[in-house]
């Protein structure tokens, strides 16, 4: 049955849960469609000759917007995209979940303050794994945590953080996110050590999820378990869609000038630990 994410999302697009697609109504313009298949994870997974629940792994739509607000919304430089990742493992050596493939922001040019990124839960329950690197030596971690969040929930991924977005639960995960458009993604660090410090795996145990440290990596720290904050400075409550900040974008300067707000883009502001 499709189903209306106007009032999860801000948007009038209904999604189709035996496609795992999403069709954009009239007035809705998105950018690109892109897929992350099976064949291109298989660089970024614990187990190489795993299989996969779906060629599909991922898909990503970018650039969404109402046609009326795309102009606004490009002239400051951002985008709004949508991620969808159907449930499942990836079965071989081990039973990892699906995930994304994980990647790192670039430094803003002129500044020395790498871009940040912020997402919200659209329906289902995601975890995310961020790590801070020795960047002379990506496969040394400083600082590792996980967090979940649910429908609502908004978080930021904090300049200097790697960051990799995992499905372990039984229901598709749409998430959106808000994003500087300048930059591209660094993924090969998370290609070359296969994924994050940490795997997540299904335990033979019935709903219950292990972490499995990567060893691939020379030194990762003990995984903190955090849960985001609402951060009002940025407009980021879990009781409107964070769509709605197009009427306020300079609620999102900090996408485009991480450099201004780095006293606010800290793990003590934007996360409380559990």
């Amino acid at each position: 049955m499709l189903q209306s994410l106007e009032r999860k999302i801000g948007l009038p697009i209904i999604f189709d849960p035996t496609t795992n697609t999403i069709q954009m109504t009239e007035g809705i313009a998105f950018g690109e469609r892109t897929e992350r298949t099976f064949s291109e994870m298989q660089k970024y997974i614990s187990d190489p000759n795993a299989k996969a629940p779906h060629n599909t792994i991922y898909s990503v739509y970018r650039n969404v917007s109402r046609q009326s607000d795309a102009t606004e919304i490009q002239s400051a430089h951002i985008r709004y995209d949508i991620t969808i990742i159907p449930p499942g493992v990836f079965t071989g050596e081990r039973s990892e979940f699906v995930r994304t493939a994980g990647h790192y922001h670039p430094v803003k040019p002129g500044s020395n303050t790498r871009f940040a990124e912020v997402y919200e839960v659209i329906s289902g329950r995601a975890y995310w794994i961020l790590q801070r690197p020795n960047f002379a030596n990506p496969s040394e971690i400083e600082e590792m945590y996980i967090v979940e969040a649910g429908p609502g929930e908004k978080l930021i991924m904090l300049p200097g953080f790697g960051h990799m977005l995992v499905n372990a639960f039984r229901e598709t995960l749409i998430t959106a996110n808000w994003i500087n458009d300048t930059f591209t993604y660094d993924y090969h660090p998370y290609e070359q050590l296969r994924g994050s410090g940490y795997w997540m795996i299904e335990s033979p145990t019935p709903d219950t999820i292990e972490f499995m440290r990567n060893t691939n990596y020379t030194k990762v720290p003990e995984l903190q378990k955090l849960r985001p904050r609402d951060i009002p400075e940025f407009g980021l409550n879990p009781r409107e869609p964070m769509y709605h900040l197009v009427r306020n974008l300079e609620k999102l300067d900090f996408l485009s000038n991480p450099e201004r707000y780095t006293e606010l883009l800290t793990v003590a502001h934007c996360f409380q630990a559990l």
